[in-house]
């Protein structure tokens, strides 16, 4: 009698990571997604379409089907699944510029180094690259672009929620800061007709962000400034939010943000945080997750809600209260102390 295929565990699963990520990478990088959802084609009909090998294509194919990325019929044409259908580029919630950067050189190289940052506690991606991130993403278009899009569809995701939660009326003047191509300001000024905005971020950022506010329905209420939150930030606004950066910095960078900030408020208005809280015990935690990537990709950290809390009353701040919005990301609300 044969025995029964032992059952992968959870390490052999962790261990094997690697090649899942590579096989999605590679899938996104040859657009197949975007090919399958025209008609299900052959391995070979892919390979021509996309400047492939047929063979090793096939068995690439095969391999995620078998994890249910795409799906293979009787006679043998593969077509998209549920899951597939997120790696199209024409989707609202793609992950596409996720899967493509996740297996690049310059990001896959970073995460090797993990056992560098572990060792002497500096940035993994400095260490590999001679450069931090952002410099780097300054000097790589197509790396900007990617990441730059991982962030955008990030914050779509959020967006919506962040505005049905927090009550904004009696707002006139909204500030984003590191606000990219726009998604959390245009779910905030769509909900809330009264309010004006701007968009304050790093200058090849704030470029594209023009081209997307059109297309966003917020162009004529909403100015794109270009600038560097370490050296000042804009004033003038009733509301200032920082979603998803104050954790790419430690406590020295941070500060520096939130005090700049803290100058630009004169005394008045709101600021809202928008970051993950880490939970305590031991329960699976994507922000646990996410913390050890801001000590590979840019020395920052995820944090709780104490540390959160001391950070802004360093910064001349005092936390008003903390507002959940979804799993572990909440807005924490702030006033100048």
């Amino acid at each position: 009698m044969t025995a029964a295929p032992k059952k992968e565990g959870v390490l052999e699963t962790l261990l094997g990571g690697y090649r899942h990520t590579q096989l999605v990478h590679v899938a996104a990088k040859l657009g197949l997604a975007d090919q399958l959802a025209l008609r299900p084609q052959t391995a070979s009909d892919l390979a021509r379409a996309v400047g492939a090998d047929a063979d090793a294509l096939h068995r690439v194919l095969r391999a995620l089907a078998s994890l249910g990325i795409f799906g293979q019929d009787a006679d043998g044409k593969f077509c998209l699944t549920d899951e597939g259908q997120r790696l199209r580029s024409d989707v609202p919630d793609s992950m596409r510029s996720a899967a493509i950067t996740y297996g690049e050189p310059w990001w896959w190289g970073a995460w090797g180094g993990l056992y560098g940052s572990v060792r002497t506690g500096a940035t993994a991606f400095d260490a590999v690259h001679g450069v931090d991130l952002f410099s780097y993403l300054s000097r790589d278009p197509e790396a900007s672009s990617l990441f730059d899009g991982i962030m955008h569809v990030m914050t779509t995701r959020e967006a919506a929620a962040i505005a049905a939660r927090y009550d904004f009326s009696g707002t006139r003047r909204l500030l984003d800061i590191g606000g990219g191509h726009g998604a959390l300001a245009a779910a905030i000024l769509r909900a809330n007709p009264q309010m004006t905005g701007m968009i304050f971020d790093r200058p090849s950022v704030v470029e594209l962000a023009r081209e997307r506010l059109g297309g966003l329905g917020i162009a004529d209420r909403c100015e794109v400034v270009p600038g560097d939150f370490f050296v000042s930030v804009p004033g003038g606004a009733d509301i200032v939010t920082l979603k998803d950066i104050i954790h790419d910095w430690d406590d020295e960078r941070a500060l520096a943000i939130l005090r700049n900030t803290r100058s630009a408020m004169a005394g008045a208005g709101r600021l809202l945080l928008v970051e993950r809280l880490i939970p305590p015990g031991n329960a699976p935690s994507y922000g646990k997750l996410v913390d050890v990537a801001m000590l590979v990709l840019t020395g920052g950290r995820e944090r709780t809600e104490d540390e959160y809390r001391a950070l802004l009353t360093s910064a001349g701040f005092t936390t008003r209260r903390v507002v959940p919005v979804s799993g572990e990301t909440s807005i924490i609300e702030a006033e100048p102390a």
